[in-house]
């Protein structure tokens, strides 16, 4: 079965190296399985195999799914945040691009904000095992307890002395000299891990700053457990952080608001769609699935041909398509349609997530006509005007030489 992600690299040659087995390898590979394929992509397994000989497939199933999706000209966005703090709601569903600078960040000591890193050197929490999760607590948590507490004396001592800077600016005395963790007592600090462990947001916060912990969503009713109030949420908070660059490295568009110029209808106020065929019908409140360049989607939403409006009538139930309401065996080839790539996302598994929308008619017809399927541009009025002078030079010549005689004659001529 094919994987969301590719686990090797692929690899091709040239058909003059193709066709002496050399692919850059320690040995030839046979002609029989790579000279007979349209599409000449290999990746390697193993180069050594217990049978001494070089262990490879192919790789056409990834190559090419990457060829159609950088047709498709999708820009790469990271998952929308519904609600964000300091974002208005029509900030946030406007998607954003992966290459702005304030998502596109790795270093947590950086100018932008910690939370909207996509890179972090622990884990997800909420997508561990519960094998995994606790081999992690005791291969990394429990190591690291002695500098989390030299971590809490420095973070105490820091506490003490802001506090005690500022009883003595009020009273206008000098400050007193700065509080060192040595200074603190067992007791002292014993008391301050008490307090901790009720203030679980404080607590939480410096856990998974320590441990760089990636963020969660915060539960029902509860706010500022991994991040305060002020910051703004996580895009990466309930579906994780990516495995890779949240580009993936399949498409490096940073917008999709660029226009098209066709050759003949001028600029295009939509995009050239694509043809998506219908993978799987609806099933109760489950959308029906598009395959759109290799990739499964979600049908568009809205009120369109591919959606059922309860309570609307037999009209509109007339211009839904094919094979949403149920699985169409009778058009060859599936039933398809036309849509538009809007935007997509990678998610903690690597798999690509497409969100279509519903395009144009016109730009469907224009499709189509680029395809031979339909004809709007007819252009033999206009050859036939531009044959004409070709074909009629004489014609004109004739009907100069009346017009000179008209002119010349002394009684008008009638037309009989």
């Amino acid at each position: 079965m094919t994987r969301q992600y590719p686990q090797h690299q692929s690899i091709t040659t040239p058909l003059s190296s193709r066709e002496k087995g050399d692919w850059g390898y320690k040995r030839p590979f046979p002609l029989k399985s790579t000279m007979t394929t349209s599409t000449p992509l290999i990746r390697v397994k193993n180069i050594d195999s217990v049978e001494n000989v070089t262990d490879f497939a192919s790789a056409a199933d990834h190559s090419l799914s990457l060829e159609k999706f950088q047709e498709l000209h999708v820009a790469m966005s990271v998952p929308r945040v519904k609600g964000a703090a300091g974002e208005t709601r029509a900030a946030s569903m406007w998607p954003k691009s992966v290459f702005e600078e304030d998502h596109d960040s790795t270093d947590p000591q950086g100018r932008q904000s910690d939370e909207q890193r996509w890179k972090f050197k622990g884990p997800w929490l909420a997508r561990m095992g519960e094998g995994d999760f606790s081999r992690y607590l005791s291969k990394t948590v429990h190591p690291k307890r002695a500098q989390f507490r030299a971590l809490l004396k420095r973070k105490l001592a820091e506490d003490i002395t802001t506090s005690q800077k500022k009883a003595a600016m009020e009273k206008g005395t000098p400050a007193p000299p700065k509080v060192e963790p040595r200074d603190i007592t067992e007791a002292h600090f014993s008391e301050y891990l008490r307090t901790l462990r009720h203030d679980r947001a404080t607590l939480y916060s410096l856990v998974s700053k320590f441990l760089d912990l990636a963020p969660l969503a915060a539960p029902i009713g509860v706010t500022g457990i991994f991040a305060p109030p002020t910051k703004s949420e996580s895009p990466y908070g309930k579906s994780g952080p990516p495995p890779s660059h949240p580009s993936a490295g399949i498409s490096y568009l940073r917008t999709n608001s660029y226009m098209e110029n066709h050759p003949v209808y001028g600029p295009q106020a939509r995009r050239s769609p694509a043809l998506a065929r219908v993978v799987y019908p609806r099933a109760g409140y489950k959308p029906a699935k598009l395959g759109v360049g290799g990739f499964v989607a979600d049908v568009p939403i809205g009120d369109n041909e591919f959606n059922i409006r309860f309570g609307r009538g037999r009209t509109q139930a007339n211009k839904m398509l094919n094979g949403i309401a149920h699985l169409d065996t009778t058009t060859y080839g599936g039933a398809k349609a036309y849509i538009e790539p809007q935007t997509a996302t990678v998610d903690p598994s690597g798999k690509v997530h497409l969100q279509l929308r519903e395009t144009h008619p016109e730009a469907q017809v224009i499709a189509k006509e680029s395809k031979g399927l339909s004809r709007i541009y007819d252009d033999s009025e206009t050859k036939a005007k531009q044959a004409t002078p070709s074909r009629g030079k004489k014609g004109q010549a004739r009907r100069m030489e009346r017009i000179a005689d008209e002119m010349l004659s002394e009684s008008p001529q009638t037309q009989s």
